[in-house]
């Protein structure tokens, strides 16, 4: 069975969605698929894992090639919902099913009617919440093509904490941000937190890794300038799973995400997350249990961070709860045997009815 995914990705940046394609994309080669993506230009190292999983990354075609005639087309992402229109004419020009992950919260979406469209035709629509689904419901989606499906992590990089810590010159604890420098991503609002954090823990280094999005951002760093500040770019995979296990907890109090893959890869390392309030926000974090649920601001987000620094044994409790949910419902392994279902059904009845007719 031949599977393609659409998602153009977000070259040379990477984000949660282009993950999951990826990921996915791996996982449906590993259950005997041949599997391929449609994605614009990925840095080598990504098209060099991609290629060892046995998944092809290529250009989307300008027109239909039947000699590439798929089994199933999935398309990921309503940020970009031309890709979502493109698989679904793929979909129709093979006579195949269709499959689309929004991916992204709909506060996001550049083009709602396109990506809602997209969803309405489409065979099935992976969602990643309950409050996801009802979402699409409610837009006019069938809920019998609904079905909800999580995220794995997926962390090949190599950890060493320690020299993490020593390279950048760390001694304290550490606060970890990760992920693309927007202001819906929550970045400002850590920073404007540091303040009342040092306050009352004035040891503590903030680590803010990923790609600058907004265009003021090199403005606010200088705005926060402090050497217990350290802004990294885009890392390897060494690097980033080494912040990930250095730090003491996440903070990315991201206001426009349905199911932030950077959640379940913190917690894959028994670290807790600040998170703040989104669409679905209390069904993937646990208030409490593996991480604390805030209001976007900065007051309420130093008050999470303190209260975990002042707190290890509670800090780590979280931590725990967090790796053991990962390892009970969050595996790729996991989310593949689910999507892997889906696709068997969609062909299964597109082939009777192929025969009915």
């Amino acid at each position: 069975m031949r599977v393609r995914y659409v998602h153009r990705g977000y070259f040379p940046a990477r984000a949660g969605a282009e993950l999951m394609t990826q990921y996915l994309a791996a996982s449906m080669s590993r259950l005997g698929w041949e599997s391929g993506i449609y994605s614009n230009p990925v840095d080598e190292d990504t098209a060099t894992f991609m290629r060892g999983a046995g998944v092809s990354i290529q250009p989307l075609p300008a027109t239909p090639d039947d000699t590439e005639r798929a089994d199933l087309v999935h398309a990921f992402d309503a940020f970009h919902p031309q890709d979502i229109a493109a698989g679904l004419e793929l979909a129709r020009a093979w006579d195949t099913p269709f499959a689309v992950t929004p991916a992204s919260a709909p506060d996001v979406w550049p083009d709602r009617e396109t990506v809602l469209d997209g969803c309405r035709q489409a065979d099935a629509v992976f969602a990643l919440s309950v409050a996801e689904r009802d979402m699409l419901r409610d837009a006019g989606v069938d809920g019998s093509r609904l079905h909800i499906v999580g995220q794995g992590p997926h962390l090949p990089g190599t950890p060493d904490p320690d020299r993490f810590r020593r390279y950048h010159g760390i001694e304290g604890p550490v606060v970890l941000f990760l992920g693309r420098k927007t202001r819906s991503k929550g970045y400002v609002t850590l920073l404007e937190a540091t303040e009342q954090i040092w306050a009352e823990h004035p040891d503590t280094t903030f680590v803010f890794m990923g790609p600058r999005w907004d265009d003021d951002c090199a403005e606010q760093f200088a705005r926060h300038a402090d050497p217990r500040v350290i802004e990294l770019g885009m890392v390897d995979e060494d690097a980033k799973h080494s912040a990930l296990a250095a730090c003491e907890l996440l903070c990315v109090p991201s206001t426009v995400d349905l199911f932030p893959l950077v959640y379940v890869e913190a917690w894959a390392c028994g670290k807790p997350v600040v998170a703040s309030t989104f669409l679905g926000s209390e069904e993937v974090v646990a208030h409490g249990r593996d991480g604390l649920l805030v209001r976007p601001t900065a007051g309420p987000v130093a008050d999470a961070v303190n209260r975990l620094l002042a707190h290890p044994s509670e800090r780590s409790a979280m931590g725990r709860n967090g790796h053991d949910k990962v390892r009970r419902e969050l595996g790729w392994d996991a989310v593949a045997d689910r999507v892997h279902a889906v696709y068997r059904t969609l062909i299964a009845a597109r082939k009777q009815t192929e025969k009915a007719r």
